[in-house]
């Protein structure tokens, strides 16, 4: 009785202290001036939910910034983007809980470029870069189920970007990404082009992968006669 009650006792201490660290952070901030702007000095921040930069906003987060997302925290870019992590001080979305997934990092029908640069991301369902165009630079996706999909987007730059430990690691529908020194291993699924999805540049470093390297639903078409409908994709998704 004193060993189960010791239990319960060590096992609430764990959650006060999970909790009351998660409640910690500064809360998302909202839109001043047309800009959401994420300051070192007060992270880490804590998105417990969803939230929309919208077109005619800009999100800035400056070098070191962390970002605790809960469960089914989302974050939707319309707007500008600028994301200026440093390679010592990077920028950092990820999970609150490490072991619950939270549902994406995810830039959206915005018509101006976006510029990212050192910033991780961890822990996602799925990150998506939707009829969107610009450049990420030493961004890594790391743990996540799909680590980065591209969709109808005509101009999207990979520079020394790393995608390890993702179940699908990156994904190219409709639309063309350019890679410059971008390593994809140690992923179940390495890079996956479907209809329409071209990758350019060096795919030297996509390798190491546990199921495939590199596969393309044309290719894929033609061996088995079928086609992955994409409503298969919503209805996993909306789990999230």
């Amino acid at each position: 009785m004193i060993c189960k009650n010791f239990m319960r006792s060590s096992i609430l201490t764990v959650l006060v202290f999970a909790c009351s660290s998660f409640a910690s952070g500064m809360p998302f901030p909202v839109v001043e001036n047309g800009k959401v702007l994420l300051k070192e000095k007060d992270s880490p921040y804590v998105l417990e939910q969803g939230v929309v930069v919208g077109a005619s906003d800009t999100l800035v987060i400056e070098p070191g910034v962390t970002v605790l997302m809960g469960e089914f925290a989302k974050l939707i870019i319309q707007g500008t983007v600028k994301i200026a992590g440093t390679n010592d001080k990077p920028v950092v979305f990820c999970g609150a809980d490490s072991v619950a997934n939270w549902n994406g990092f995810h830039i959206m029908s915005s018509e101006r470029p976006f510029s990212i640069h050192n910033l991780t991301i961890e822990n996602a369902f799925r990150n998506t870069i939707f009829r969107s165009h610009g450049t990420l630079e030493n961004v890594s996706f790391f743990n996540n189920y799909y680590g980065l999909w591209v969709d109808e987007s005509p101009d999207v730059t990979l520079v020394r970007c790393t995608l390890a430990h993702n179940r699908y690691a990156l994904s190219v529908r409709a639309g063309r990404v350019v890679s410059n020194g971008t390593s994809i291993s140690e992923n179940v699924y390495g890079l996956y082009l479907e209809s329409g999805g071209k990758l350019d540049g060096d795919t030297d470093l996509i390798r190491n992968n546990l199921e495939s390297d590199i596969r393309s639903e044309d290719a894929d078409l033609k061996l088995t006669k079928k086609r992955v409908r994409r409503n298969v994709w919503h209805n996993i998704e909306a789990r999230f």
